[in-house]
């Protein structure tokens, strides 16, 4: 019974050992794959995993920021990061202008409907943070100030300067008759086509711009940041002042007198009117002779010359006192395009400009080399035999008879002699080679008196005018070829007239 009950016992100690020993082992595999996966395995991954992430997403990831003494852990946990408010930058508008002038007229449509917003829009194009203020300016011009729009066909473009291309806009105001011009400075921007860089206001209109207060703005502190308190250092703290913010430059600019630009515009379009008495008034006499002044007004009438429609007067160069203008005209009859320079110069800056030289080499050779289709060919204007020069008046083939380009010319002699009372005129009246001596001098005679009654016939005294007869003499050209034979070309500009205006 004994040996019954311990072989029991011990068959149960061998099921149980035979059972246990296979959950122990796996047991023990499971703790050491365990071990394995937390000390080896998993600090693996981890660093793989690092080494995915790309260099550029680690650079935008913000640092965080140091703690404060005045700041705990607990109220860095609640506190929200500081977004930095982006500067609102308002767009550049495109009004999408192909040429200056079209500029200048929708400014005058939208200043004509009483559009404020648009024509100020227009105005600070190359700064659109001055577009409300350029608005109010030029409501006030209108409004406050009273001043009568000129017409769309009206804007002028009076050329360049500086690399800007000038526009003008005429206005008027009560009272008055003689027109004002508000200049637009333009150049050109790849993006938006024309926009205006600078406006100029006549003085007229200078109370539409209001007076500038320039106190400086302090600059608000940077986002994030506080300014130390007095007790973090133990002593008091002295402000420090912040720096002024910049100030704006503004787009307009009060006109401090006529600038060269201007005044040569306004001295072209006098000789293109053909009108030699107001040109008179924008030289300097005692530099540019009436003959130059006159000849000029004549190329530009029997030429129908007029301003070439892109950059008709360009600045080549402009000191305070000193400026050169080259003057672009075309002649559509002559189908030509062509220029003649303007020097001015003045005294001072607060003195009046003056035409002290014209340089008429470009235009007269070019008339002169097209004017053969208007029927008598050459310039009006010779060198004269007693030096200086003359204006010229060329007739037919033993003719006495004027041209009617001729009696054009002497409208305008005309009334340079009427201006003035005291100035006495010489004619002298030549011919070709053809003929007796004493026929040419017959002729040269009759050449002379007819330009002379033709004068007087204009309203000029006859004790203003002297005439001389010098026949075939001082030809301006030759009457014969190198080889002898006969030069019909050379012998029609020796037939003629020369005025020489003796003051």
């Amino acid at each position: 019974m004994i040996l019954s009950l311990s072989s029991s016992r011990q068959r149960s100690r061998l099921f149980i050992s035979g059972r246990v020993a296979p959950v122990m082992i796996v047991l023990l595999a499971l703790v050491i794959s365990a071990a394995v996966f937390f000390f080896f395995t998993k600090p693996a991954m981890e660093k793989k995993a690092n080494e995915a992430v790309p260099a550029q997403a680690k650079a935008t990831k913000p640092p965080s920021p140091p703690a404060t003494p005045a700041q705990t852990p607990a109220a860095t946990a609640k506190s929200a990061p500081v977004t930095p408010v982006p500067t609102a930058t308002a767009p550049a508008p495109n009004f999408g202008f192909a040429r200056p002038l079209d500029l200048g007229k929708e400014m005058v449509r939208s200043l004509a409907a009483g559009d404020f917003s648009r024509v100020g829009g227009m105005a600070a194009a190359s700064d659109p943070t001055q577009a409300a203020e350029a608005a109010k300016i030029f409501e006030k011009m209108m409004k406050d100030l009273g001043a009568k729009l000129g017409s769309e066909d009206q804007v002028e473009l009076l050329g360049m300067v500086e690399n800007k291309t000038r526009v003008a806009i005429p206005f008027t105001l009560p009272g008055q008759q003689t027109p004002i011009r508000l200049q637009l400075d333009l150049e050109r921007d790849e993006r938006m086509g024309w926009k205006i860089t600078r406006l100029e206001l006549p003085k007229e209109l200078a109370a539409a711009i209001p007076a500038k207060v320039s106190t400086p703005v302090a600059a608000a502190p940077a986002a994030g940041k506080r300014p130390a308190p007095a007790a973090d250092s133990g002593r008091p703290q002295t402000a420090t002042p912040a720096p002024a913010a910049p100030m704006t430059k503004s787009l307009f600019t009060v006109s401090q007198g006529v600038d060269a630009l201007t005044f040569g515009s306004d001295f072209v379009h006098a000789l293109l009117r053909h009108d030699f008495v107001e040109a008179k008034k924008y030289v300097d006499e005692k530099r540019v002779p009436a003959e130059r002044l006159a000849g000029l007004c004549i190329v530009f009438e029997e030429g129908q010359y007029e301003f070439k429609p892109t950059k008709p007067l360009i600045i080549t160069v402009a000191n305070p006192e000193v400026s050169w203008v080259i003057a672009q005209v075309q002649s559509q009859i002559l189908q030509q395009s062509t220029e003649f320079g303007l020097e001015l110069q003045r005294s001072g800056t607060d003195q009046p400009w003056r035409v002290v030289g014209l340089n008429l080499s470009d235009i007269l050779s070019s008339f002169a080399a097209s004017a053969s289709k208007m029927g008598v060919p050459y310039t009006p204007i010779v060198k004269n035999p007693k030096g200086g020069e003359s204006l010229a008046l060329y007739f037919e083939y033993d003719q006495a008879t004027l041209h009617p380009r001729a009696q054009k010319q002497l409208v305008i002699v005309a009334g340079l002699l009427r201006s003035d009372p005291n100035k006495k005129l010489n004619i002298a009246g030549y011919t070709d080679d053809k003929g007796t001596d004493d026929y040419n001098m017959q002729l040269s005679r009759a050449r002379a008196e007819t330009v002379k009654q033709q004068l007087v016939g204009l309203g000029v005294p006859e004790t203003q005018v002297i005439t001389t007869a010098l026949g075939k003499a001082q030809p301006l050209s030759p009457n014969q070829k190198a080889d002898g034979s006969d030069d019909p070309q050379g012998r029609s500009k020796n037939r003629r007239a020369e005025i020489f205006l003796d003051f």
